[in-house]
């Protein structure tokens, strides 16, 4: 079985060889299956993600929601209290490179956790029970204590490995998105 920082390591050497064009099409078919999700299209707000290093690309979804009435925001790094929080996005945010090196909005329009019922949620891996292996921060798994909406992981087909290993405050997702397959998960949320 392998360890936290192994499993990073393997996804960070698989995400740094892929095609830039492959990502595109490959982003594009997830977010499709994304939006086939009941969860997801009656949702009123969603919350999405800025990608970086080889995610899965959710930029045209903003615009999608928008046009279906739907609000969006993103998570925004407090450099106070050093956690996320989550902040409106609208066709006329604009964008400063923040923490991490991702994109976040110049004047953040805050939006509490509770107005939000959809959450896209990204990860180095997952499994088919949800667990879900992020960076090493643990920002979305405090980001996700108590969220009392629905979370769907967004990933590309090789994310999805046999077992990631967890702690207790690790917490799973309810529905795993890639490129060919749609699946709610069995979790313990």
């Amino acid at each position: 079985m392998k360890t936290k920082a192994e499993l990073r390591r393997e996804m960070a050497s698989k995400r740094q060889a892929l095609d830039a064009g492959w990502i595109d099409s490959a982003s594009a078919a997830v977010v499709e299956n994304l939006q086939s999700l009941p969860a997801f299209q009656s949702a009123k707000t969603v919350a999405l993600y800025m990608a970086i290093g080889g995610e899965v690309r959710l930029d045209p979804l903003f615009a999608t929601c928008r046009q279906q009435g739907k609000t969006t925001a993103i998570p925004v790094f407090n450099p106070s209290t050093k956690l996320y929080e989550m902040a409106a996005i609208t066709a006329n945010t604009r964008f400063e490179t923040g923490n991490y090196g991702i994109p976040e909005p110049v004047a953040p329009a805050p939006i509490a956790l509770a107005e939000i019922d959809f959450m896209v949620v990204p990860g180095v891996a997952f499994d088919r029970r949800g667990n879900r292996l992020g960076r090493g921060g643990g920002y979305y798994d405090r980001l996700l204590d108590g969220f009392p909406g629905v979370t769907a992981a967004v990933a590309f087909d090789f994310q999805i490995v046999d077992h990631v290993p967890c702690a207790p405050h690790d917490l799973p997702v309810d529905f795993l998105v890639t490129e060919t397959q749609t699946a709610e998960v069995p979790n313990e949320r």
